[in-house]
């Protein structure tokens, strides 16, 4: 079940959806859902779904997440809209576009998968979706529908059929209404032969379409008989998982892909694994798994084991562990950065170091590194230093709610306290603190010492937050 921060949180979602733009919606395609009012709804919905649900944060998973998800805009061609890819803490087996190229994968999802194919197959098929805009297709043809009733339903079945999935469509027409907003077989077809043309585009092959649609087809033998048919994000993985094998052997024999590199997916799995599993229900699978071998599979189950030693301060036996790794991979720079990282949180500054300057010298792109720089110069007493690196991180993690907490502590202490008031008020905005936000943003709009730019924008949050507040 996805897990929302506050109970009231739900309450909210309700007022909130059931408000958005309630007019009829148009009853022929010549008057069709805008561009601009699917980014209007998606707006809204990213803003419930940051305060309902805990967005994965991490500066290394939000990195490789969008990081793909451009490879896979760069075969598709030019776009309706900014496509934004977030990881949600959640055990669904699921994967949603929502409005206005909002792509959310969820943790359990990408836990079942063995190969950044499987990852790249199912990005591609929600980008597919928002490419032929069959959401918004969806709700222009829903003539009865309101785009506010029809951003409740969206919200109902992007969390993937859970009990509160199901809940926000109960009510009058809500069932039919969501059956007419179900992608249709045509929809998934479609979205199944672009993922299948992009994937062949990027040189990555089809075939992990397929081992994808047999996991959910075995999936959907028992989530069908628990859920109805209106809040199936997917639905017929049987009927898909025969065109996509036809499609397969139709491309012939003789076409040839990329050697597939697993090592960046699957060390951002365990990752994500660790960020959002009990320890306890994780620890034994890694362990057999670590002793079946030296293959890539392996070894990243050792990954995961020193990241649970990290997480519960058993810093030599994570130090081991993550070493072992790294004798197996050592051309790989990122596993220096972690260790670092690991000798941060255990106050071996000095050793840190070393291993930061050369990871980052071995890749300059890694926010992840930058972001741990950042972090050691501020443990150094480096705090301007610190605050340069971390606010060269703003415009690539503008939503990490820690690193605007982070900035904003730092320009607090370095004696601008209206520049550290915004950043804390974005932060606690991140939260889905509106109280505290907007106390902070208040508080920058009162300081005569802070620059223009940073006063419109504080007024521009403060402006948002009051909006939604009311409308809430």
């Amino acid at each position: 079940m996805p897990k929302f921060k506050t109970p009231i949180t739900l309450v909210a979602l309700f007022a909130f959806l059931a408000g958005i733009m309630p007019l009829p919606l148009p009853t022929s395609t010549s008057q069709a859902f805008s561009v601009g009012e699917e980014k209007e709804v998606g707006e809204k919905l990213l803003t419930l779904v940051r305060k309902s649900f805990h967005v994965i944060d991490d500066p290394d998973v939000t990195q490789y997440i969008n990081d793909v998800g451009r490879r896979i805009l760069t075969v598709a061609g030019p776009q309706y809209f900014d496509y934004h890819f977030f990881v949600i803490s959640d055990k669904e087996f699921n994967a949603f576009a929502a409005p206005s190229g909002l792509i959310f994968i969820h943790s359990g999802l990408i836990e079942a998968m063995n190969s950044e194919g499987e990852l790249i197959s199912v990005m591609a098929h929600e980008c597919g979706h928002v490419t032929s805009r069959h959401i918004s297709d969806r709700i222009s043809k829903s003539a009865k529908t309101s785009i506010g009733t029809a951003a409740l339903l969206i919200a109902g079945i992007a969390m993937g059929g859970g009990a509160l999935s199901q809940a926000l469509v109960t009510g009058s027409m809500a069932a039919n209404a969501a059956m007419n907003l179900k992608f249709s077989r045509e929809d998934e077809e479609e979205a199944d032969r672009l993922s299948f043309k992009w994937m062949q585009a990027m040189e990555s092959d089809p075939v992990s379409m397929e081992s994808m649609l047999g996991k959910m087809q075995r999936i959907s033998v028992y989530r069908t008989a628990n859920i109805p048919p209106y809040l199936l994000t997917h639905p017929e993985p049987k009927q898909r998982l025969g065109y996509v094998q036809d499609l397969i052997m139709n491309a012939g024999q003789g076409k040839t892909y990329k050697a597939s590199d697993d090592f960046s997916f699957l060390r951002v799995k365990q990752r994500v694994t660790v960020a959002t599993k009990d320890p306890s229900t994780i620890r034994a699978l890694f362990t057999r798994k670590a002793e079946e071998g030296k293959d890539l599979q392996s070894v990243m189950a050792q990954y995961g084991l020193a990241l649970i030693a990290q997480n519960g301060a058993d810093y030599a036996k994570a130090e081991t562990l993550l070493k072992s790794v790294i004798a197996a991979y050592p051309d790989r720079p990122i596993l220096k950065t972690d260790l670092a990282a690991l000798y941060l949180q255990s106050g071996r500054l000095q050793e840190a170091l070393p291993l930061l300057n050369a990871s980052q010298a071995a890749d300059s792109r890694s926010l992840y590194t930058k972001y741990t720089m950042a972090q050691a110069l501020e443990q150094q007493g480096e705090q301007k230093k610190a605050l340069a690196l971390y606010q060269d991180l703003l415009p690539e993690l503008p939503d990490h709610a820690m690193l605007q907490r982070t900035v904003g502590n730092l320009e607090t202490n370095m004696g601008r306290k209206g520049v550290g008031h915004y950043y804390l008020g974005r932060h606690f905005w991140l939260e889905g603190d509106a109280k505290n936000a907007r106390y902070h943003l208040t508080a920058t709009l009162g300081d005569p010492t802070v620059d223009p730019p940073i006063l419109v924008k504080a007024k521009t949050l403060l402006a948002d937050i009051e909006r939604l507040d009311k409308e809430l």
